[in-house]
């Protein structure tokens, strides 16, 4: 059973601090007021003793020891008000203050604190901070969502904490420009965003997928994503928007970022959004090989590994959230167009799906109350823009205080699989129905937590829509490889049937950089591969033996005794080949 939140106490009581006097501290020889942090030094004896104060820096408040949840990194969290009233917060650890004081007092001169240049001087600021009594404690994290404080879980995001922790104070480090923002009350959110996507199946789906995120530690699940693909000017940065405005301001800037970032830059995005959503538009603007490199981190949720100064490896950022894209074109799509191989792992963690709900109005299933689509989009877009940001954080008090438990969702999922999953299906697909049924489950959660003003089952309804229209689009219920692998044996037939294939009869002009032999006509057609070509030209990439049973069981190879390879007599001469036949080409596409 979860605690309780008391997330709405928290901000009361964080805004009753603002509103505090500064806390100084002073003691021993050190004096600190709001003329800033001073020396006293006492000359002479008697009624000749005089004191003077030595200005060391400007004032700043120590507000508590920091630490991560494992007792790690200590540090002390700083606070003050540069020259244009500015305030700062900067937790210096207790590392730094065994290290290089210029270092040190210059990163804290960068950030508007006024420090003298004497190293005496700073050398005394050094001395302050390391001996400054300090009761307050603050747990540092490196992520958002979900944490274990002591015994109890509480949920973090930049600018509140959600869950009951005694006399603790929980922050998200390099959380300053985090999009976690909000405006207006939930009933805002709910007469505008909530209402307006209510019966359309794309948008009820997105939306549902920003709700999801929490659900992932519950489960100790990892992340995965979807990628909503299409013709321009159909809604689909529309439905980016509303998924966002559940968390932020579904805007750009704002909680909807480009895909047109870096791996790096996506990483640090992927660890300030972790259980909640990470929602990136247009992928057609990022480079190909960006999103290669992007997929598998952002669904896996760890970054790179890299190295300390002293060559030591440094401890990778990690995270857990849910992806919703946009673009007009699928993954597979980019990553050919950048001449890459479409992996089928890179397809399952990021899943594609039609933006268009085939009705005739675009991402919508109707063209709302005034039967205009266009008109519809833009009161979306208005309303996520305008209340944003409560939908998410209450969304997770009302999991903590109903004591919602991962074997209620988990029997969700397995219900969605149950009634839904295609018999057959390979593994790769029961992963993904299981992904549409994590985004049900979530979806139908904040209907009963009334978060949502929609009907029971509708979100499942969508989600249901939704996987039924990645299932069409693919094709197919085999493993991707297998897909991928008749795709590129049918491609390199479509691209050299005729120029590259000689006929198994001798003829006085032999064709150039041959790939084979050809005999028979239509549906007769064979085309008769050697065993060198078929490894390093037809099939490179994938597993030879594994490509020819899998063209065999769908008739699309002539099954041979030797590992699939007959015996075919071509030009007066024998010669072992791998057979393939005409139906190769009027297969159905699976890709």
């Amino acid at each position: 059973m979860l605690h309780k939140g008391t997330g709405a106490v928290r901000e009361r009581i964080e805004q009753a601090v603002e509103l505090c006097p500064p806390q100084y501290v002073s003691f021993g020889c050190y004096q600190m007021d709001g003329d800033g942090l001073a020396l006293l030094v006492t000359k002479g004896k008697g009624d000749e003793q005089t004191s003077e104060k030595i200005a060391i820096s400007g004032p700043f408040e120590i507000l508590g020891r920091v630490r991560d949840p494992k007792g790690e990194g200590w540090a002390r969290l700083l606070r003050w008000s540069d020259d244009d009233k500015r305030v700062h917060r900067h937790a210096v650890s207790d590392a730094d203050l065994h290290g290089d004081i210029s270092a040190l007092c210059a990163n804290l001169a960068n950030r508007g604190l006024r420090i003298a240049t004497d190293s005496k001087r700073r050398t005394h600021l050094v001395h302050y901070l390391n001996e400054a009594g300090v009761k307050n404690r603050i747990t540092e994290v490196t992520t958002t969502g979900w944490h274990d404080i002591g015994t109890t879980k509480v949920f973090a995001l930049p600018n509140q904490t959600i869950g009951s922790v005694t006399c603790e104070t929980v922050i998200v480090q390099g959380a300053t420009n985090a999009p976690f923002e909000s405006r207006g009350i939930l009933g805002d959110w709910q007469q505008g965003v909530g209402l307006l996507v209510a019966g359309h199946s794309r948008p009820m789906f997105a939306v549902s997928t920003a709700f999801a995120g929490p659900l992932l530690g519950l489960l100790g699940q990892e992340g995965g994503g979807f990628n909503l693909y299409g013709q321009s000017s159909r809604g689909k940065t529309t439905i980016a928007q509303a998924a966002a405005s559940v968390w932020g301001k579904g805007d750009s800037p704002g909680f909807v970022r480009p895909w047109r970032s870096t791996a790096n830059a996506l990483e640090a995005a992927a660890a300030l959004h972790t259980d909640t959503i990470l929602v990136l538009d247009e992928l057609g603007a990022v480079e190909a090989k960006e999103a290669a490199m992007s997929i598998y981190s952002l669904t896996s949720g760890t970054g790179k590994g890299r190295s300390k100064r002293d060559g030591s490896l440094r401890q990778s950022m990690a995270w857990r959230t849910m992806v919703l894209s946009t673009g007009e074109i699928r993954l597979t799509d980019k990553l050919i167009e950048g001449r890459l191989r479409s992996r089928a792992g890179q397809q399952v963690r990021l899943v594609d799906i039609p933006a268009d709900a085939g009705r005739g109005f675009g991402v919508f299933d109707s063209g709302g109350a005034i039967d205009d689509p266009k008109a519809l989009a833009d009161q979306i877009k208005v309303a996520a823009q305008t209340s944003y940001g409560t939908a998410g954080p209450e969304f997770v008090r009302r999991l903590i205080s109903e004591g919602i438990q991962a074997d209620e969702i988990k029997a969700m999922i397995d219900a969605f699989r149950k009634n839904h999953a295609p018999i057959g299906a390979d593994g790769q697909v029961l992963r993904v129905v299981d992904r549409f049924g994590l985004v049900a489950a979530a979806g139908e959660l904040a209907c009963v937590l009334k978060i949502v003003p929609w009907k029971q089952g509708e979100a499942m309804e969508a989600s249901r829509r939704c996987f039924v229209a990645w299932c069409d689009s693919r094709g197919g219920m085999e493993a991707g490889e297998v897909q991928s692998a008749i795709a590129q044996v049918r491609l390199f037939i479509e691209q050299h049937g005729d120029s590259r294939f000689d006929s198994v009869v001798a003829q006085d002009r032999p064709v150039n950089n041959r790939a084979g032999w050809r005999k028979g006509e239509g549906s007769e057609r064979e085309w008769l591969i050697p065993p060198e070509i078929w490894k390093f030209e037809v099939t490179v990439g994938h597993d030879p033996q594994m490509v020819p049973q899998v063209l065999v069981d769908r008739a699309m190879l002539r099954p041979g005794s030797d590992c699939n390879l007959c015996v075919e007599r071509i030009q007066g001469t024998s010669r072992r080949v791998y057979a393939v036949t005409a139906s190769i080409l009027s297969e159905p596409d699976h890709e």
